[in-house]
């Protein structure tokens, strides 16, 4: 680890991963309307809802007491855990119909003052790592066919081209683009736009790969 603002720390990382999704630019869970009680996990760690429209302390007496007080490890995971299948059947269309669905949310998850708020923190992502000597590694996973057949094709391009300003202005970060790689059947997934095992896998070995290309022109 290392920390620029001490100084004096070693820094030994070359390479940074920085996952991104499609809708990463836009999205702000603390603005919408969907899975508000997810909220409360930053409360209990952060006391912060960043841009969400109830204040922290009225936010908190919607809960008991008891519920609040209790304070999770720092380095704890405070998501919902579900195992992950090994493998899925391939698609049916059950499935398909189920993806675009899935896609439908992310109409009413748009928001243009996210986009400038998170544009700006990829910035000094990219940024911190450049002063460091750190080289970052931009990825979108893969999604199945169905899921990228119906996916909003104007926030997509806007997604592109805000990884393209990025780029451009911090050459030395590297895109991966999981959506344009061929080798990921409906096997590989859990549901519609998640790797399973396997998928993750094959999805790390391509990143050691790649990282491993690096290390040799270097």
């Amino acid at each position: 680890m290392f920390s620029p603002k001490r100084g004096g720390v070693k820094n030994n990382l070359k390479y940074i991963l920085i996952g991104l999704g499609p809708y990463s630019f836009q999205f702000d869970q603390s603005r919408g309307s969907n899975e508000i009680f997810r909220l409360l996990q930053y409360v209990i760690a952060f006391n912060d809802l960043h841009n969400f429209w109830l204040p922290v302390e009225e936010y908190r007496k919607i809960f008991r007491v008891e519920y609040l007080s209790y304070k999770f490890p720092y380095d704890s995971q405070m998501t919902c855990v579900r195992p992950l299948p090994a493998r899925v059947n391939l698609m049916t269309p059950d499935i398909r119909i189920g993806a675009r669905e899935r896609i439908e949310i992310w109409k009413d998850r748009r928001f243009p003052e996210t986009k400038i708020e998170y544009t700006k923190i990829l910035d000094d992502y990219l940024t911190l790592c450049e002063k460091n000597n750190i080289r970052p590694i931009m990825f979108l996973p893969p999604v199945t066919e169905g899921y990228m057949k119906y996916f909003d094709k104007q926030l997509l391009d806007e997604f592109y081209c805000s990884v393209h300003d990025a780029q451009k202005k911090h050459p030395a970060a590297i895109f991966l683009d999981g959506w344009k790689l061929p080798t990921f059947p409906d096997s590989d997934f859990w549901d519609t736009d998640h790797l399973n095992i396997n998928g993750a896998a094959k999805f790390s070995a391509m990143f050691n790969s790649m990282i491993e290309n690096f290390e040799r022109m270097s």
